[in-house]
């Protein structure tokens, strides 16, 4: 699996402060770090700056992290106050919509999902989908949503070749199968 596959980001070394880079040190520093922390007066201040949009080293937004953490309140005021691009990729290809999706956090699903310019067919760098995404780590609802949106989705092959059926569990419930069998 490489660096910037689902939640295996390897961007940021896990160090003593002490030993913290620069890079390490702009990101805890950074709007991203407040998002992920659900820090909100902090993101506003970011946003005020005209910092919505800072990208840390791996082309992760604030929004990426806020969305994998389930931070809603972050995520609608990045949405609404920050005019975020809700399409933006990380280097490995990922939206915020990858990362909600498989941390299962339906809210944020729905919330990003809804968004007018949300591209809901975008494929990561290794063809992987949202639903691809979220069936892997066994997010039925999730799925179900997503298929609601995006019937489409069910078919879209990765650069395995294969649908998001493939991604489940072998000892999935017989819902979570049906759902997603072609």
């Amino acid at each position: 699996m490489d660096q910037h596959s689902a939640d295996n980001c390897k961007c940021h070394k896990q160090t003593q402060p002490a030993q913290q880079t620069l890079s390490d040190m702009d990101f805890d520093r950074g709007i991203w770090n407040a998002a992920i922390y659900n820090e909100v007066e902090r993101v506003r201040e970011f946003i005020k700056k005209g910092q919505a949009m800072a990208r840390d080293d791996c082309d992760y937004t604030a929004l990426h992290y806020a969305a994998r953490n389930g931070n809603e309140q972050i995520c609608k005021m990045l949405l609404d106050e920050g005019k975020v691009d809700v399409n933006a990729v990380t280097k490995g290809g990922a939206t915020a919509l990858h990362r909600a999706a498989m941390m299962g956090h339906l809210n944020i699903v729905k919330l990003l999902a809804t968004q007018p310019k949300v591209n809901l067919l975008l494929q990561d760098e290794c063809g992987q989908s949202v639903l691809h995404r979220a069936a892997l780590r066994g997010q039925l609802e999730v799925c179900r949503y997503l298929l609601q949106q995006q019937p489409e989705l069910k078919l879209l092959k990765d650069n395995k070749d294969k649908i998001a059926f493939e991604y489940i569990m072998e000892n999935a419930n017989d819902d979570f199968k049906l759902l997603l069998k072609p």
